[in-house]
């Protein structure tokens, strides 16, 4: 009878064979949970600056101007970082109004006095103005929904 044993032909993998395997899965799995740690990150990011954005403290710092159909409106911004434009909304009775406004640049502690063309007559009286501002970090552009600066009803310009 044969032994089948001391037939085999050993053949193994050497302890180096083996490091450089489990060392090149435990990068590939580190860099996919990275990857997907960092999307996740991105996606759930807020605005890390309290900007302190807020309209002017004037009798009426936003009003409808109804000879030119302009909406104009004052906003100060804070002492944190500029602010690199905006993005406005105007709710009127009938529809909203989304308007993303790249000239809307406020240095720090600085005022902004704006016109944006509003139709009255097809989005019907004010009822709500949002205006949202974005910054720039590290070169990235970041919207700051939770700084929003919001006026109710806007009533139309004294004089106008």
């Amino acid at each position: 009878m044969v032994k089948k044993r001391q037939d085999w032909k050993k053949k193994a993998i050497t302890a180096l064979m083996s490091v450089f395997i489990l060392a090149s899965f435990a990068a590939a799995v580190s860099s996919v949970v990275t990857n997907l740690a960092s999307a996740q990150a991105e996606e759930s990011a807020q605005c890390p600056l309290d900007l302190e954005m807020h309209f002017a403290k004037m009798t009426v710092p936003v009003c409808f101007d109804t000879t030119t159909r302009q909406v104009v409106f004052t906003i100060e911004n804070g002492i944190t970082i500029d602010v690199e434009g905006a993005i406005v909304n105007i709710i009127g009775l009938s529809k909203a109004v989304s308007i993303e406004n790249n000239d809307i640049i406020i240095p720090k502690t600085g005022t902004y006095t704006g016109r944006l063309d509003y139709d009255s007559h097809d989005a019907g009286v004010i009822r709500l103005m949002k205006i949202t501002p974005k910054i720039k970090i590290n070169e990235n552009e970041v919207i700051c929904l939770e700084q929003a600066v919001t006026i109710g009803n806007v009533p139309p310009c004294v004089g106008a």
